[in-house]
């Protein structure tokens, strides 16, 4: 079932959407800011904002240095979704 607030949320913004088709698998920010060219505060804040819908995760969110992130079920639901 799709939740049209979150896909609303996601499809306002550029970076989120990028964000989200570039964690095809676990990638610390740096990783995803090359990959979508954006600036790693854009990613960082991002990042902020997808976790806190719930799309992403931090795999170890106890380090202090390469934090891995990946995308949720919800996550996975909305990339089926911007297809």
């Amino acid at each position: 079932m799709t939740d049209y607030s979150l896909l609303s949320f996601v499809l306002r913004g550029e970076r989120r959407k990028a964000i989200l088709r570039c964690l095809d698998k676990p990638k610390i920010p740096k990783e995803i800011a090359s990959a979508c060219n954006v600036s790693i505060h854009n990613v960082s804040k991002s990042l902020k904002e997808l976790a806190d819908k719930g799309l992403i995760k931090c795999k170890n969110p106890k380090d202090k240095f390469y934090r891995f992130y990946e995308l949720t079920n919800k996550g996975k639901n909305i990339i089926k979704e911007l297809k």
